[in-house]
């Protein structure tokens, strides 16, 4: 039984790894806290299961790269319109407009979908399979082997490519950046558009473990941020961890305590490494910035 705990927790702890994410990368490249993150889960499932499932009836996976591409659309939009106007303000400034662009994409899903909570069985329904008495779902499955694959991809283009390369660079420093001839506004506004993807698989794969609802986005897109902070403030690895870590946690609390006090964890573990270690699990060095 704990076993199967332990594995629900990793497939939630990548949800959580995947927001955070976004978190880390907006963070590096543009020295802000997207607080629209939990918003643009909630929006990409709206988009995801109510337009391209239900209305268009695509199948899964391209239901979920057209969903992705509306996402990473808006993330863009919103970095060249907003917050390229701002970044002579103060850092608060854009931060309280990622503040106000979530709450208009919350209330654009309302007006749009309705507030009626929707349902999705997932591509593969409820089914899964056994591994030594633990049960295995097949969306936990395709949870955990989406995000694996996705971070092998992410590390290899960071690291090997001239995206990866020029995007490392305005992390580090955009002035400089700038003086080399690199289009900063428009790597703003890939990164903006990539974190924005990120949530919007949150999104999609959590569309079928709760209800799609107007709300759902808003406690997770926190313990993405949670998550992040148990990793690391800005560390691309430690987002990764900090997720799992945090996914592991809720779930066994939940086990071995009461599930009553799930979302308790999220935070108890929040003030728990400000008191004790607040550099996170795995520290951001500045060679490793986006």
């Amino acid at each position: 039984m704990l076993a199967q705990v332990a594995l629900s927790g990793l497939a939630m702890g990548a949800i959580y790894a995947l927001i955070a994410l976004g978190y880390a990368f907006v963070w590096n490249t543009m020295a802000i806290v997207n607080f629209a993150a939990g918003e643009f889960v909630t929006f990409a499932a709206y988009v995801f299961l109510a337009t391209f499932i239900n209305q268009f009836g695509f199948p899964f996976v391209l239901a979920a790269l057209m969903a992705a591409a509306v996402m990473a659309v808006l993330g863009a939009v919103f970095s060249r319109l907003v917050f390229a106007r701002l970044q002579k303000q103060r850092a608060l400034v854009a931060i309280i407009a990622t503040v106000g662009f979530g709450i208009f994409l919350k209330e654009l899903a309302r007006i749009l979908y309705g507030p009626e909570p929707l349902m999705y069985t997932g591509p593969f329904g409820a089914g899964g399979f056994e591994v030594l008495g633990v049960h295995v779902g097949w969306q936990q499955l395709l949870i955990l082997g989406v995000v694996i694959v996705l971070m092998v991809a992410q590390s290899e283009v960071l690291r090997r490519t001239m995206a990866g390369k020029i995007m490392r660079a305005v992390a580090i420093d955009r002035d400089k950046a700038a003086l080399m001839g690199i289009p900063v506004q428009k790597v703003l506004a890939a990164t903006f558009a990539y974190a924005s993807v990120l949530s919007a698989l949150a999104g999609i794969l959590l569309a079928p473990l709760f209800f799609v609802t107007t709300e759902m986005g808003t406690l997770v897109g926190l313990k993405g941020f949670v998550a992040m902070i148990i990793g690391g403030f800005g560390s691309i690895r430690g987002a990764i961890v900090g997720g799992l870590v945090l996914g592991l946690a809720e779930n066994l609390a939940s086990y071995l305590v009461s599930s009553t006090y799930k979302d308790v964890i999220a935070f108890l573990l929040l003030l728990l490494f400000l008191a004790v270690r607040p550099q996170g699990l795995v520290p951001e060095r500045s060679a490793d910035r986006a």
